[in-house]
């Protein structure tokens, strides 16, 4: 499958998959896990997200994949997928569609998906630049609560335990599920397009500031007690807004939250049929649409059972696997033999 990106398409897919569904349902459990200090826990974990971006723009090259690695990774893709879809049919079953049978949800996303993925690769690219205008939006709207907030809900602070810093570093990784997408689209880059630790710099910066102003808002409007018991602490936030110009802008940010879900699923869908390079041909799109059936069947499978909590355990641990464990091993062994080449 042909197709290049620029720095901008990039750093944009990158985001979107990133945040996708997790927006608006991390920033619970990392509060329940470091209390008042989640959002201090929250800046280191971003420190250590900037450095492993800055060792992954510097060792990209190394980090090829075989059959098996494609194989495992895109297992693992699937995985997030499923529970992706699952997490959004709960969420819009809460907030808006309470009448709506699971099945109907989750064919309207399955099918989204698969008419992009049948679409040109550039076509799929570009959705992400359909949310840009959108973003700036949610955060106009979330500040409409600064008036409801309690500033003193962030003290005090620098009192939690070792084990507690380290239950909140681990819940922050949620946050940056898809950091395995840097390596597998950077050489999709175009020649031209150069990243520079200051460009990753400013990406850190840019998605950690806004999962660390959804953290502090949280913090601020709710107490611990209450956070215990709010899933989505942010649509809470907004459901309890009042505008003129808006009659609910909980639903209005549920409908931009939806769009940005389901072009998470596109990418992450559209990331397995290149790992693959499945063309358009008839087997390939035998593929695709065998991607989308086990993406229709699971899911439900998922609601059935009420897996959600052990499909976040497992998004958790995954991280550390394929965004960490896999990656540097991978690229520690062809860094050592592309050095060993070089002798002989």
């Amino acid at each position: 499958m042909k197709f290049s990106l620029t720095k901008n398409q990039f750093f944009v897919f990158l985001f979107i998959v990133q945040t996708g569904s997790i927006s608006i349902a991390f920033q619970s459990p990392i509060i329940k896990a470091a209390q008042q200090d989640a959002w201090i826990v929250f800046i280191v974990a971003l420190v250590i997200q900037f450095f492993i971006l800055v060792l992954f723009e510097k060792y990209y090259k190394h980090f090829v994949m075989n059959r098996l690695l494609r194989w495992i990774y895109s297992i693992y893709i699937m995985l997030i997928l499923v529970l992706f879809v699952a997490n959004i049919q709960k969420s819009l079953a809460v907030w808006v569609f309470q009448n709506t049978p699971p099945y109907v949800i989750v064919a309207i996303i399955v099918a989204t998906s698969l008419y992009a993925n049948m679409s040109r690769p550039e076509s799929v690219v570009n959705l992400g630049v359909l949310l840009v205008p959108l973003f700036p939006l949610i955060f106009f709207f979330l500040f409409l609560a600064t008036p409801d907030l309690i500033w003193t809900n962030l003290f005090p602070m620098g009192n939690i335990s070792g084990k507690e810093w380290v239950n909140g570093l681990k819940e922050a990784n949620l946050a940056f599920v898809g950091t395995e997408m840097y390596l597998i689209y950077r050489g999709y880059l175009l020649n031209t397009e150069k990243i520079f630790m200051k460009t990753i710099g400013k990406y850190i910066l840019f998605i950690g500031s806004c999962y660390l102003i959804t953290i502090l808002f949280t913090i601020m409007f709710f107490s611990l007690a209450e956070i215990a018991i709010v899933p989505e602490p942010i649509v809470y936030i907004l459901k309890s807004q009042e505008v003129q110009f808006i009659e609910r802008i909980d639903l209005f940010f549920i409908i931009i939250w939806m769009m940005w879900s389901v072009i998470t699923v596109i990418y992450l869908v559209f990331t397995v049929v290149l790992i693959f390079n499945m063309k358009k041909t008839k087997k390939g799109i035998r593929s695709v649409i065998g991607i989308h059936l086990l993406l229709f069947i699971i899911p439900l499978i998922i609601i059935w059972k009420d897996f959600f909590k052990v499909g976040n355990e497992i998004l958790m641990y995954g991280y550390f696997v394929f965004a960490l464990i896999i990656p540097f091993l991978v690229i520690l062994v062809n860094t050592w033999r592309s050095k060993n080449d070089q002798k002989t």
